[in-house]
């Protein structure tokens, strides 16, 4: 997924129209198909299903070339970063997890998922307000605090790796 000097982090890229959402739900007939099979198994293509959505958002985000030149590309980058996402977010939840990890999956990946999702969206109105008030020092700071790592990131990624992921663990 693209570099933090590049204003993309791994989970938090440009989705384009339904791609991200339409390989989801392909991913996940598959993966629920797979219910009947033994855990390795599932968990194996479960793995591989979060790991092209993931994957996907990073190329899609990858397809923006110039870093911003401004502010205002800053905090609308930031935004953009904000609802993809979102969606990528969506998109994994709508794969269902092999059914002995559910609740593990959800505790340890989605709830971070869920905070650091919701942090970028107030950091990205807070960046937008303050630009439109012309406190461009004020959406500055937004901008640099939604690129510091945060602890819901650390454990995010954390996990991601530690479950198998590669593309949502940022490898």
């Amino acid at each position: 997924m693209g570099s933090r000097e590049r204003r993309h982090v791994p989970v938090r890229c440009v989705i384009v129209g339904g791609v991200v959402p339409a390989l989801a739900l392909v991913l996940w007939a598959t993966v629920s198909a797979a219910e009947g099979q033994p855990y390795e198994d599932v968990k194996r293509q479960y793995i591989a299903a979060v790991d092209a959505v993931c994957e996907e958002a990073s190329r899609q985000s990858d397809l923006r070339e110039e870093p911003p030149a401004n502010l205002r590309e800053e905090v609308d980058e930031l935004h953009r970063a904000s609802e993809s996402m979102t969606g990528t977010i969506a998109a994994i939840e709508a794969i269902a997890p092999p059914s002995g990890d559910v609740a593990r999956v959800r505790e340890r990946f989605f709830v971070p998922a869920r905070a650091l999702t919701a942090s970028l969206r107030e950091l990205s109105g807070s960046a937008e307000a303050a630009l439109r008030a012309g406190r461009e020092g004020e959406a500055k700071k937004a901008v640099e605090r939604s690129l510091a790592s945060d602890e819901n990131e650390k454990a995010l990624r954390s996990f991601a790796a530690e479950y198998g992921f590669r593309a949502c663990a940022g490898e």
